[in-house]
């Protein structure tokens, strides 16, 4: 089952628990969704990397809310929608497993492009990674 089908499914759960704020946030999350394959004319569905890519980025946009919000309900509102859409997103990888990552990388490939080097290890954690750790790790390792 892809990642779009999971949400479909879960929204459906969510009426029938009469959950409105998760079914709320569930319906947003499908909206961008949606508006992303307008956006690309397909009509055919989304690739999975693709859904993944849009939750994620509005993951982000929910994150970068918060500084709006300093305290009261509307932030703890947020911080709840923000706990919803993580539970489709793939685990974040640990310190630890990033900096094995920028290793083997840096092993395999003779390639020294900070770029090219960002986008293998970011390939390597299959968006499972924090980029601004990836990027912090591999500027040391470079420099």
């Amino acid at each position: 089952m892809g990642l779009k089908d999971k949400i479909q499914d879960d929204i459906k759960t969510a009426m029938k628990a009469k959950d409105a704020a998760r079914l709320s946030v569930l319906r947003m999350v499908m909206a961008e969704i949606k508006n992303q394959q307008a956006q690309v004319n397909l009509r055919e569905e989304l690739p999975e990397d693709e859904v993944l890519k849009v939750v994620a980025s509005y993951q982000k946009k929910l994150s970068k809310s918060l500084e709006d919000y300093p305290s009261g309900d509307a932030r703890n509102a947020l911080l709840a929608e923000i706990k919803v859409v993580e539970e489709y997103l793939p685990k974040k990888a640990s310190e630890a497993e990033t900096k094995a990552a920028v290793e083997k990388v840096l092993a395999a490939s003779s390639d020294r492009n900070f770029g090219n080097l960002m986008k293998l290890v970011m390939a390597e954690l299959k968006g499972g990674a924090d980029g601004k750790l990836v990027s912090s790790l591999l500027k040391q390792k470079l420099s």
